[in-house]
Order: structure tokens, then sequence, then C-alpha cells
């Protein structure tokens, strides 16, 4: 099988998956609506949000693509990327998911304003919001740590590479506009599809989900414990409210000032995504070295292996034939004297 006919397969693969997982995901959300699962009881939207991210989004793209490549379950997470980083990349993302949090906020502020103009009444959930730490670990849990494997595994992964032959600016973009659609959310849609597409790029840029993971969790995190802090009357929790409220009654002072901290977040966000790209290549720059010189070593090792074993048989076949030459010189010795 040629190159472009198994690219061809792998793409229809990716993208079929896909469907599937979204059929599935808005079957289960619209059984959900109409309470065919409130047998679960209290915690039944935490078990659905089990099946949901760990069963649908992640497992089961993992376990089809396995059957229709005929892949190594190995395999299959190497070509979903996932590939080791070192700390300070680690670090770079902790870093940038902050940076991306409150851009995040920015932009989700932004377009709800827009379409708050349609008459689109904005649906909040801080009530619903459990105060207690317990209340906060799960949904710490179910809303960052799962959606932030799960969710990367599926469209950073599977779909940014399986959509490769369509170049990668087209596999970025429908990886960020997958992602968006996944959400099922108007609110969401926007936000979620521009951190889809830069999460796209910054997987491709350091080879490895990992980052996408970090960032994601980040972002996730910090809007949970924002939640938990409004829902316990912290200060803390109300300040995105109070920015965006002065803002809005700054007039064009609070505007500029708006538009110029969007700008920097901006700014912050790619200038961090390139000392991350570079410390990647720094990386596996170093790596390289470092095989290059044991592959050197190893050849160097075997070379002197196989001189010492030459010295050897040259000094075993010396001995041979000063033993024959002594054999011959006595023998020649006994029969004429």
């Amino acid at each position: 099988m040629t190159n472009e006919k198994l690219e061809k397969k792998v793409n229809f693969w990716t993208n079929m998956i896909f469907f599937i997982v979204v059929v599935l995901f808005v079957g289960m959300r619209v059984c959900a609506h109409y309470g065919l699962f409130s047998f679960l009881g209290e915690y039944g939207s935490y078990i659905l949000g089990l099946v949901t991210q760990v069963g649908l989004i992640f497992l089961l793209p993992i376990l089809l693509m396995k059957i229709l490549s005929r892949s190594k379950t190995k395999e299959v997470f190497s070509f979903c990327c996932y590939r080791k980083v070192g700390g300070k990349i680690v670090l770079l993302s902790i870093v940038l998911g902050l940076v991306v949090f409150f851009l995040n906020v920015y932009v989700s502020n932004f377009f709800n304003n827009i379409i708050a103009k349609f008459g689109y009444k904005h649906t909040s959930s801080t009530s619903s919001v459990d105060a207690t730490w317990w209340g906060f670990l799960l949904n710490l849990v179910f809303t960052a740590v799962l959606p932030a494997i799960c969710e990367e595994t599926l469209c950073r992964g599977l779909l940014l590479n399986g959509n490769s032959m369509a170049g990668l600016k087209k596999s970025i973009l429908i990886s960020g506009f997958l992602f968006g659609l996944l959400h099922l959310n108007i609110e969401q849609f926007f936000y979620a599809t521009l951190i889809g597409l830069f999460l796209a790029y910054l997987c491709w840029g350091c080879g490895s989900i990992v980052p996408c993971i970090v960032v994601h969790f980040m972002n996730n995190a910090l809007s949970v414990f924002f939640s938990f802090a409004s829902a316990n009357g912290w200060a803390i929790g109300n300040l995105f409210d109070k920015i965006s409220i002065a803002v809005s009654k700054g007039g064009l002072l609070g505007f500029a000032i708006f538009l110029f901290v969007l700008c920097f977040l901006f700014y912050f966000t790619f200038y961090l995504s390139k000392v991350m790209f570079m410390q990647t290549f720094k990386t596996n720059f170093v790596d390289s070295e470092k095989e290059f010189a044991k592959f050197s070593l190893r050849e160097k090792y075997f070379k002197q292996i196989e001189d010492i074993k030459n010295e050897k048989e040259v000094s075993d076949l010396s001995k041979e034939i000063d033993v024959l030459d002594n054999g011959v010189i006595e023998n020649f010795t006994e029969k004429n004297y």
C-alpha cells in the first residue's frame, strides 16, 4: 500500500470515528435532557461525565483506531502525539495556561456581549456549583482533568494528525472548528474554537500533545476555582464580573484598556509559544546529539572488539606457525643427526 492510499484511509477512519463519537455524544445529551438517566441518582451527572469522557471520547476512538489500522495500542498513542517533553516545557505550559485562561475570559465576555445584542440570554451555572471542598475536587476532576486528557486525545491527537494530508493549516482549522462544535453550546463555540486552533498550533510546534493537555487543564481548573470562590462568597470569585462592569462603564477609555490588555494577552500567548517551540527544538537537538554520540560510541566499541579479535587471531596464527616451524626443525634435526 502506497503512503498516499494509507493517508487517505487514515483520514477517512479519523473523521468517521469523530462522527461516531459526536452522534453518540449528542444522543447521550438528548437522553439526559429528557431525564432518561434520572435513575442514576445524586451523582448521575458525574457517572455520565465519566462514561462520556473516558468511555466515549477517549477509549472508544483509541479502540476503533486500533482495530481499523490493525496497530498496537502503543502505536495508536504515538499517532496521537503522546511524546515525552522536558520539565521546562511543562512549566511553560502552566504559565501559558494561566495566560490563555485570562485571554479566554476576555474573548468569551466580548462574544457573549455580541450575542446578547441579538436577544440571547447568558446562562450562568454559578448557583449550581457545590461550595464544599469535596464538590470542588469532583468538579476539578470532571471539568479539568478528564476533559484535558480525553478531549485533547480526540481533537489534537486523532483529528489533527488524521487530517494531516490536508496540510498544516487545514488540519489545524479542522481540529479547532470541530473542537468548538463538540461543546454543543453557542456560548462556548466561539472561544472553544479559538482555543482549539491555538492548541492545534501548539501541538504541531511542540510535536507532543502533553503541553496541550496542561494548557487545557489550567484553563478549566481556573474556571472551576473561580466558580468555587464565587459560590463561597470570596471576593476573588467576582473579579472578572467587576472587570467586565468597569470596562462597560468606562466608555472609550474602558474599551481602549480592554483592547490593550487583549492585544497584550495575544502577544504574550504567542511569545510563550515560540519560547516553547525553541525549547522543544533544543531538547530534540540535544537528544539527537546524544543518540548520535551513543551510535558513534557503539561503532567505536565494536570496532575495538573487532580489532582485538583480529589481533588475537593474528597472534594465535603466529603461535601456530612458530609451533609448526619448531616441529619442522626438530624433525629435520632428528632425521639428519
